[in-house]
Order: structure tokens, then sequence, then C-alpha cells
């Protein structure tokens, strides 16, 4: 799916992020960043998840669940 728009860009920004990608136009320039930030941003959020489940797996090793769960825990 597409979408037309109109954007005003840096020119230089453009232009160093073209030689960069390697890109022959605006719109691949574009299109191939936004590709590369939203898997960048996905892998990081893949990353952080799985580090918070580990840590809940490790935090059960360490805690004792059934003390927690209790009203004695609490008072």
């Amino acid at each position: 799916m597409s979408k037309r728009t109109t954007i005003e860009l840096d020119e230089l920004l453009l232009a160093r992020a073209k030689k960069a990608l390697g890109a022959k136009t605006t719109r691949a320039t574009v299109e191939e960043a936004l590709r590369r930030v939203a898997e960048q941003a996905e892998a990081e959020h893949r990353i952080r998840r799985q580090a918070q489940l580990q840590y809940l797996r490790d935090f059960a090793k360490h805690a004792d669940v059934d003390v927690l769960l209790s009203d004695e825990a609490w008072r």
C-alpha cells in the first residue's frame, strides 16, 4: 500500500542518506530509511521483551512466591 504525501526535506541530509543507503531516488531513500528504523525498533522491542521474561523466570527462583501471595507478606 502506498500513500502520496508532500514533505519538506533537508537536501543535504537527503543526499547523505542516499549516499549511505546506496539509493538512487528520494523515494527509495525514504522507504529504506523507514524500513531500517522500523526493523531496528522491532528488534530492540524483542530484546527488551526477552530480557523481561528472563527476569521474571529468574525472579521465581529467588523469591518465595507462596509468601508473596500470602496475606502475611502484606501486613
